[in-house]
């Protein structure tokens, strides 16, 4: 039987996209519509982007890292050229090629942004968010040689059926596109072996770290401190919850433990998160972490850092976090909908037009008043 694309609409042949056509370079053009016949994968649907997350990742692909390689597989990863980025998004089905999701058409969707083989040994023993295999989408992994590869920084984009998860008409597409990070966060928390009524401290607390701030009290947390030289960041973090808010900037070692101290009856944290992932925060965050506690790494960079085994005396934990679990997922986009995870305040809009010029601008050292940046194709 000859497999169709089944759609509720007229379909373009060209659609409008950045392409990140080699590291640095951006361009704004019209590319052909993808080709979902052509993956021979029956599970691929067609979304219609009605928003996209700009995600930190998303920079350094710009800059010619690969962040994905790094957090799951720890090694570089040379990028294909004609990436288009943008792997958080939103939006509504439009086209399936199995006839059994053809009651998919029409709906409100937040997908995953990436498909695992189930066949690797990461994938049969229940950690398939490590499997090397994956099909990214925003990434350019997994898609084989292709003249463009899928993201959402475009009109249209694929998904997977399976896991694209139906949202409610009150959830807000905008709001619903922050999901991948949101997941991530969660699947940081979890790492970090909260305790409950035991202090949490969060070095960073941009996006992600601002979801830590919030899933870290649904999971039990006691005071969670947040430390950034950031004040918009700060301030959000404190409008969700956060118990100490602290602007490190200009104070030392000793200055941070003792107002850290002050605030939580003189128990350590016995989670770390650090979003950074500096040798400053990363000595920062091990010095105030509890016995037995967890540091967890949550932005992996390739540099030599030095490393004392006293670091991790008293069985303290260090460890990293990438990518998410399907029930993070689950989970998170639950609390999203309940109203127990809030994003308001977080987002600075734009069109597609405007990202190639808002790149260096989030680059530079120059400060800006963008939390989050969402693109509106």
């Amino acid at each position: 039987m000859k497999r169709q694309l089944y759609t509720n609409q007229i379909l373009p042949e060209k659609i409008k996209a950045v392409v990140l056509e080699e590291p640095k370079k951006l361009s704004l053009k019209q590319i052909p519509m993808w080709p979902l016949l052509d993956y021979n994968d029956d599970e691929l649907i067609l979304i219609k982007v009605h928003s996209c997350g700009l995600c930190g990742s998303d920079l350094r692909y710009y800059l010619g890292e690969n962040p994905w390689g790094q957090h799951t597989l720890g090694q570089f990863i040379e990028n294909p050229p004609n990436i288009v980025l943008g792997h958080e998004f939103a939006g509504e089905v439009v086209g399936v090629i199995n006839p059994k999701y053809k009651n998919m058409l029409g709906k409100r969707v937040a997908p995953i942004c990436s498909k695992v083989c189930e066949k690797c040994d990461m994938c049969m023993n229940e950690m398939d968010h490590l499997c090397p295999n994956t099909i990214h989408i925003g990434h350019g992994q997994g898609w084989g040689d292709r003249d463009y590869f899928p993201g959402a920084y475009a009109e249209y984009v694929p998904a997977w059926a399976n896991t694209a998860f139906e949202i409610s008409n009150n959830l807000s597409f905008d709001k619903a596109s922050m999901m991948d990070l949101l997941a991530v966060g969660c699947h940081v928390s979890r790492k970090g072996n909260i305790k409950k009524d035991m202090p949490v401290l969060i070095i960073g607390s941009g996006p992600v770290g601002n979801s830590i701030v919030q899933i870290s009290k649904i999971l039990g947390a006691g005071k969670v401190l947040v430390i950034d030289q950031s004040e918009i960041s700060l301030d959000l973090s404190k409008n969700v919850g956060a118990d100490l808010t602290l602007n490190n900037k200009d104070l030392d070692f000793k200055k941070i433990l003792e107002i850290i101290n002050i605030n939580t009856s003189n128990t350590l944290p016995f989670s770390v998160f650090d979003t950074v992932g500096t040798s400053e925060t990363f000595e920062l965050g091990t010095k105030l972490l509890a016995k037995s506690g967890t540091y967890v790494n949550i932005a992996i960079h390739d540099q030599e850092m030095k490393f004392n085994p006293l670091t991790i005396a008293s069985e303290k934990i260090i460890t990293s976090s990438c990518n998410f679990e399907l029930n993070d997922y689950v989970d998170t986009l639950k609390w999203l909908e309940e109203g127990k995870i809030n994003v308001d305040g977080w987002l600075h809009t734009i069109s597609l037009n405007d990202v190639i010029s808002i790149f260096p601008k989030l680059l530079s050292n120059n400060k800006n008043n963008f939390f989050k940046v969402n693109i509106i194709p």
